[in-house]
């Protein structure tokens, strides 16, 4: 009991603003999204959601809200426990419900600034870890929080913005080595109880750190049994599914989980504009919090404002070349290869690939610190990316807020 003690409080000390400059910036990014989701809680009616396919409206809107204390254990393969991990605001939000008080939408509203505001702040330590200035580092995490899909996380009752606090929590955790069984727990609890597949990175993460197949399925081991026994509940739920069995057992156990998108569409397109200029920048240049396309997004106004993109994404492959042997860059790039496979190769959400920045965003001003920190140019460097952020932060913002 004294151990998993002492791993609680290692686990925390790592995580918790411990000093002036780590308590800011918590409060400025809670200001931030603040400012993004009030006016979003304010002027946007639930029936008229449609959000780039993300899943906001399906789990919050009565009477058959998916995310609620009849659903937190319902069985999904694809997202095994993450319904549970809200389970603090199902309670609050089902007791207020009892005595006539209707405060889901802004309930809710208040866990996505809580997950977005925490992820920034294990980027922000996690940059700092890395031996980067506190103004490289602040102007990194304003270019993560400029983001277009950040920004729209910032909004979104949904498992993407709980990919995105468990990885950056697990980025933090990889850079200062910290590492026990409550950590391993936790994560993999974290990671694959959000995203079922995920699991695949957990066990990128511990080869990576362990370098033996043998330790790495050791520790593996011993890093599921808190996921186990949380993910036993769902049981009984999906052994009614099979029961009532409307279309067989294949679909009582898979469901809605994994569908394929067909060979008829431009993958190439896809993967630049969707998978990885629309997180970043908006093609939208107003309606996306009522959008319900999700393959065809609308031409950037000029091909121009591909040069940032660009900017980023050459910086991010240079640095992937000069710290290859760096264990954070190799997990990286399993991650993300696993996700192009994932979306690309077996076809999973492809018509849809902007919603999956979710599981890698978060890498990139990781990726981009450890470019600028070692080279003789690194004030021009700062400025370019200070430039660059500028520019996401205004236009990305004027988007968003231009669309309630």
């Amino acid at each position: 009991m004294k151990s998993i003690y002492n791993q609680l409080c290692a686990f925390l000390r790592i995580l918790y603003p411990s000093n002036k400059p780590e308590r800011f910036v918590l409060i400025g990014l809670l200001l931030y999204f603040c400012s993004i989701s009030i006016p979003f809680c304010l002027g946007v009616q639930p029936e008229q959601l449609g959000m780039l396919g993300y899943d906001t409206a399906g789990h919050l809107t009565v009477p058959s809200m998916k995310i609620s204390l009849e659903n937190c254990l319902s069985w999904n393969l694809r997202h095994p426990l993450y319904r549970l991990m809200y389970l603090p605001f199902i309670i609050i939000n089902e007791g207020l419900l009892l005595i006539g008080i209707d405060i889901t939408w802004p309930l809710f509203a208040s866990s996505t600034i809580i997950l977005m505001s925490l992820s920034g702040l294990f980027i922000f330590k996690a940059l700092r870890l890395l031996c980067l200035s506190i103004r490289d580092s602040i102007i990194l995490l304003v270019m993560f929080c400029s983001f277009a899909h950040t920004i729209m996380l910032g909004i979104q009752v949904d498992s993407f913005n709980m990919s995105m606090f468990w990885g950056s929590m697990m980025v933090l955790l990889f850079v200062s080595g910290t590492h026990n069984s409550f950590t391993d727990n936790l994560l993999f609890l974290g990671i694959a109880g959000t995203t079922s597949t995920n699991f695949i990175k957990v066990v990128f993460y511990h080869l990576i750190e362990e370098r033996s197949i043998k330790r790495t399925c050791n520790r593996l081991i011993k890093s599921i049994p808190l996921f186990c026994i949380l993910f036993v509940l769902t049981i009984p739920n999906l052994c009614s599914r099979i029961a009532e069995r409307p279309r067989g057992l294949l679909y009582a156990i898979m469901g809605d989980s994994f569908s394929f998108q067909g060979t008829d569409v431009n993958k190439w397109q896809l993967f630049i504009d969707n998978f990885l200029c629309d997180p970043i920048l908006f093609h939208h240049t107003n309606g996306i919090i009522y959008s319900h396309e999700t393959t065809h997004l609308p031409p950037y106004p000029t091909p121009l404002f591909y040069i940032p993109i660009t900017i980023i994404f050459m910086m991010v492959v240079i640095s992937i070349i000069q710290n290859h042997h760096h264990h954070l860059i190799q997990f990286f790039c399993c991650s993300f290869g696993f996700d192009i496979l994932m979306h690309f190769g077996i076809g999973y959400g492809m018509e849809e690939a902007q919603l999956f920045c979710g599981h890698w965003l978060f890498f990139l001003p990781i990726l981009l610190g450890m470019f600028i920190k070692n080279l003789s140019t690194n004030k021009y460097l700062t400025t370019l990316i200070a430039l660059v952020t500028m520019f996401l932060l205004i236009y990305n913002i004027f988007c968003y807020y231009y669309s309630l």
